[in-house]
């Protein structure tokens, strides 16, 4: 192989090391050997508020009563409800929420620790809004409840099983579902507002529960993990390969400048010696000879000095021979690459 030769295939192994740096700088500073959290974060603001109507009365003046106080189950006509929910995210999200309103009667033992039955009962339908780019959204329902009505189903289980013991309570819940999509996080949301009425009761109060809406919520999830995996091993495919070809490069650097000296110290040795160096095309046979191997061109040319013979010179791929004859004796000198260090002239 020529020193072209190997120069152009030193190009080729620096270019390669140049695109794997490259390739490696860029997947370093882009992140992708880092797997990556992301969190989408939002705030829920809920409120409930009731109003409960009265039967006509001789007691009572006012239509109907507010939040917070205690009712005669007796002079109760209907419970208007007025249900607000709101939740605001820390970045744009994409998606849709669903909201409704149900009651569940249920009926427990006295002590409360056991449920005897519940059932549930649709009071609105399902309604469904896209949600676009949005930092939030808000629901406003209100509802009529027939405390009434529930309370006459409880009763009338009670009666036909002969649980006269039981207790009973109602249950209006407010159901707002979500499923977003902001910041690289998919996440469902649910949340539901309560209000809740004993039955079969003299009097009542009620209890309104709502989801802890005072601190920030996040939702995590780590993306890019498999990406992150694969590029780490890409990476060090690249490193590796990087290091292989400069060691390549060195390694074909040291045998440029072999093959430089060769051909240099050949070129003299020719060119010094043209009159008594005679070109062959295949060494000649020395079966019988008494061969002498030399291990310098100077030892060479001290027994052509003797014999006066002209000096054969055969020359192969990567080594050469030079070769004097004379009678049954013959002096050879090979020389190649791995040996050029040695001609001295």
């Amino acid at each position: 192989m020529t020193a072209k030769k190997y120069t152009l295939i030193q190009m080729f192994f620096v270019l390669c090391i140049i695109v794997f740096s490259v390739i490696d700088v860029y997947m370093y500073f882009n992140g992708y050997f880092e797997a990556k959290k992301v969190t989408l974060k939002y705030q829920e603001n809920n409120d409930i508020d009731y109003k409960v109507y009265l039967k006509k009365n001789d007691f009572f003046e006012t239509k109907y009563l507010g939040k917070g106080e205690t009712y005669i189950t007796s002079l109760i006509d209907h419970i208007n409800v007025d249900y607000n929910y709101k939740i605001d995210f820390d970045s744009l999200v994409n998606g849709s929420y669903t909201y409704y309103v149900y009651a569940t009667v249920e009926s427990n033992k006295s002590n409360g620790q056991s449920k005897y039955w519940s059932k549930d009962y649709k009071i609105t339908d399902e309604k469904k809004v896209d949600l676009k780019k949005s930092t939030g959204f808000s629901v406003h329902e209100n509802v009529d409840i027939d405390y009434n009505k529930y309370n006459n189903i409880l009763l009338s289980f009670k009666k036909t099983l002969g649980l006269s013991g039981a207790n009973g309570i109602l249950r209006v819940y407010f159901a707002v579902n979500s499923e977003v999509e902001g910041n690289q996080v998919s996440t469902p949301i649910e949340s539901k507002l309560l209000l809740a009425l004993p039955l079969s009761e003299q009097t009542i109060e009620a209890k309104v529960d709502l989801d802890a809406h005072d601190s920030v919520k996040e939702v995590s999830k780590v993306i890019n993990a498999d990406r992150a995996r694969v590029s780490k091993v890409l990476g060090t495919i690249y490193a590796a390969a990087i290091v292989f070809l400069i060691i390549l490069i060195i390694f074909i650097d040291k045998k440029k400048k072999n093959l430089n000296r060769y051909e240099s110290a050949l070129k003299k040795i020719l060119n010094t010696y043209d009159g008594i160096i005679v070109n062959i095309n295949k060494i000649p046979d020395l079966t019988g000879f008494r061969i002498i191997d030399v291990s310098s061109f100077e030892e060479l040319l001290d027994a052509h000095g003797e014999v006066r013979m002209p000096i054969n010179f055969y020359r192969g791929e990567d080594k050469c021979y030079f070769i004097l004859v004379s009678e049954k004796t013959a002096w050879k000198y090979k020389m190649s690459r791995l040996n050029v260090q040695k001609v001295k002239i």
